[in-house]
């Protein structure tokens, strides 16, 4: 009798063992690749879609637009590519990297330098001080010097070359542009609108450029996995849900 107890035992504990294999809960892990500038929104996005979706995990590698690009060119596995620029994202469609390439947000820059900062306006800028920008290879680096040279038009006097005079450093992405503001080691630099959060704010000063001198920064973006997990993720990110948290943190439609 005893024995037969211990077998019924046995089949029991087999036929849930069997039952939990079926049903793996292994999370399908995502990668995109985005720009610096995208830091804050896409960690919401991350948080917000993986709560609504608990088999995913987004994995995020944020740097510089032009840095990620390499990185998916020399085979770098990324799902989703997110780019400060149409130039990088046309890039790995000319390459066959991706079918597509999308509009999705739009940025525009500042110039910002410390709470207690000398730089007044931008007419200041051929002053001696130490500017930060972007590399040129960087997108917030290549507004950056658009920027520099329509202004030259509004105050002549050799005014880009003197700027351009006073870049103390470029920078690999604008999060470290912006960084060596508010460690003040440098008296301003050019950022994006969307880079001055609200956790920074009272940290800096604001100086805004004019519309017709300013540039429109437009980001695009690439999906280069063809799964459905990957292509629900994308479709989030450029429909309402990922664009009213783009807005949120300062991005244009």
């Amino acid at each position: 009798m005893m024995k037969k107890v211990i077998s019924i035992i046995v089949s029991i504990i087999l036929v849930i063992g069997l039952s939990a294999c079926g049903q793996s809960t292994e999370k399908k892990d995502i990668t995109v690749f985005a720009a610096a500038s995208l830091t804050e929104s896409m960690n919401e996005i991350k948080d917000t879609y993986e709560k609504e979706n608990p088999n995913v995990n987004i994995v995020l590698n944020l740097d510089s637009s032009s840095r990620l690009r390499v990185q998916i060119e020399k085979g770098v596995d990324a799902d989703i590519y997110l780019s400060a620029n149409k130039k990088h994202a046309k890039a790995l469609v000319e390459q066959g990297l991706s079918d597509n390439e999308s509009e999705f947000v739009k940025n525009t820059m500042v110039f910002v330098t410390p709470k207690d900062g000398k730089i007044k306006s931008l007419e200041d800028l051929i002053k001696p001080y130490n500017i930060v920008i972007g590399q040129k290879e960087v997108p917030a680096g290549g507004y950056a010097l658009e920027v520099i040279h329509k202004l030259d038009s509004k105050y002549k006097g050799a005014y880009e070359e003197k700027v351009l005079d006073n870049i103390a450093s470029r920078e690999n992405n604008v999060k470290q542009v912006l960084a060596k503001v508010l460690l003040k080691e440098a008296d301003g630099a050019f950022v994006y609108s969307s880079d001055v959060t609200k956790e920074i704010k009272d940290e800096v000063n604001i100086i805004e450029i004019p519309k017709e001198y300013n540039t429109e920064a437009e980001y695009r973006a690439c999906i280069l996995a063809k799964d459905t997990e990957t292509a629900a993720l994308y479709e989030y990110i450029m429909g309402e849900p990922g664009l009213g948290i783009f807005e949120k943190y300062g991005f244009e439609k």
